[in-house]
């Protein structure tokens, strides 16, 4: 027996669309048509008795599918938030029925933007990378995974919920990350090179302090290797200890002009691998 749509009850449309576990949606026909290409193919090949008044269609999506799916067709209805557990499902639907607003709404949900609109964080890396991966949203999937490769480790180890993801673009987050670890890495070393070049008189006490108080700070780095690490660190060496001559400049000083090239960097977006 089949269960009515309390969203979509009886007589709010001329046509009933039944998912796979027997719940009946009533929706207009017109905005079907109007919103989904599909559909309204579908709709034009039935004959006039199988697409009268009250004709039905019965769906291989599940209720709660459907029910996120027709609130992105009816301006009267305002999408649901983003459920993670069931968006992959929201997704595939909205490809196969060519509802290219569901994908801008989860693209939405997914980044969160500054006041110019710049996207600065990726909600759900993990599960975004894997998404982006599975429905060929390059963009998105660029987006991901600059987030993976700029942000804390633990991003790498959170919960895809399920969601699979291809060992090639893993691989190519991992080497990213890697290199963009080692040339922000290579600043410091640089410099320490240069401080031990400008400061043979008192080097061997300055420049064994700074190696101590920089250590903790290029572990961090591995960790995580972007801007927000050199925030956390910028007094990093900005004292020195009792009788030894201090000549090196602070950390802040010295971040501070590393800061505007560091963040453009942190800003561009990864190339693909050829085939993901």
């Amino acid at each position: 027996m089949s269960v009515q749509s309390a969203e979509f009850p009886k007589n709010y449309g001329d046509f009933r669309l039944v998912s796979s576990d027997g719940v009946v949606f009533s929706f207009p026909r017109f905005l079907l048509s109007h919103m989904s290409p599909v559909f309204k193919d579908m709709l034009e090949i039935g004959t006039a008795d199988s697409m009268g008044r009250d004709a039905e269609l019965r769906l291989a999506e599940d209720s709660t599918t459907l029910d996120q799916l027709l609130r992105f067709l009816d301006p009267a209805k305002r999408p649901l938030p983003i459920d993670i557990s069931t968006v992959d499902r929201l997704l595939e639907s909205a490809q196969k029925y060519q509802i290219e607003r569901v994908f801008e709404y989860w693209e939405e949900q997914m980044t969160v933007r500054d006041a110019s609109m710049k996207v600065v964080e990726i909600r759900c890396p993990m599960v975004t990378l894997s998404l982006a991966t599975r429905f060929q949203r390059r963009h998105m999937l660029k987006l991901a995974l600059r987030e993976l490769i700029r942000g804390p480790d633990t991003n790498l180890h959170s919960p895809s919920n399920g969601f699979l993801i291809g060992p090639t673009i893993i691989i190519h987050a991992t080497r990213l990350r890697q290199q963009k670890s080692e040339k922000l890495i290579g600043r410091i070393r640089e410099y320490q090179k240069l401080l031990a070049q400008r400061h043979a008189c008192c080097r061997e006490n300055e420049f064994t302090f700074m190696k101590g108080a920089v250590v903790p700070f290029i572990l961090e780095l591995i960790k995580e290797p972007s801007w927000n690490t050199f925030e956390r660190h910028k007094d990093c060496w900005n004292g020195c200890p009792a009788g030894v001559k201090w000549h090196l400049s602070s950390s802040r000083t010295v971040f501070n002009d590393w800061k505007a090239s560091i963040l453009e960097e942190e800003e561009e977006l990864p190339e693909l691998p050829e085939k993901f």
